[in-house]
């Protein structure tokens, strides 16, 4: 009788955040395993531009930590997960990208990431429709992998400097997105 109390308490405590996040309908559960490597779920969030839903996201790293310069600069795997909420069409991910980018490059960006941003730009060629899903994996060693739908858009782009820029966007001092960023790393704090 002990063990079954036991093992029902345990049950009803567990923390609702080890079950994932969900938010507007996108599952982000709180573990994954991408490339081989277990991520745990930083935290989700949904961006809006305008009062409109653009997409939802769920970030992860091998930590899991909430320490924004940690999630931006540990080199560790790391793995955001988009999910359109509306239609954006291939030249407006690009040229909104390029923007992003080009905040978050440092002022002496070597002609690698320089070329390694144009190339980013270049492989979104098709529509990002509601219910696209966009994966941006980056794996030490091997660099920053791309994929919309499941479907490797190009060449991993090596190195960690490419991954700090991206992360950069969205964790740094200057992200694109304040409230996406609070709502990630308040769900971070959450399950601590």
């Amino acid at each position: 009788m002990r063990t079954v109390l036991a093992l029902i308490v345990s049950v009803v405590c567990i923390p609702l955040f080890a079950m994932g996040v969900t938010v507007e309908g996108s599952k982000y559960p709180a573990t994954v395993t991408v490339e081989g490597k277990s991520l745990k779920l930083i935290g989700a969030g949904l961006r809006e531009k305008w009062w409109v839903d653009v997409y939802t996201m769920g970030a992860y790293s091998e930590s899991g930590s909430c320490n924004t310069s940690e999630i931006i600069n540990k080199p560790e795997a790391k793995y955001l997960r988009l999910d359109m909420k509306r239609d954006v069409s291939a030249e407006k991910m690009s040229s909104s990208i390029g923007e992003s980018f080009a905040e978050h490059m440092p002022k002496n960006a070597s002609a690698k990431l320089k070329q390694q941003r144009r190339t980013f730009e270049s492989l979104f060629k098709k529509e990002c429709t509601e219910g696209t899903v966009l994966e941006f994996i980056y794996i030490p060693g091997k660099g920053t992998i791309l994929k919309q739908n499941g479907k490797e858009m190009g060449p991993a782009l090596e190195g960690e400097d490419f991954q700090k820029v991206l992360w950069d966007i969205y964790f740094g001092k200057e992200t694109c997105c304040d409230d996406l960023q609070e709502q990630i790393l308040e769900t971070c704090k959450k399950k601590k």
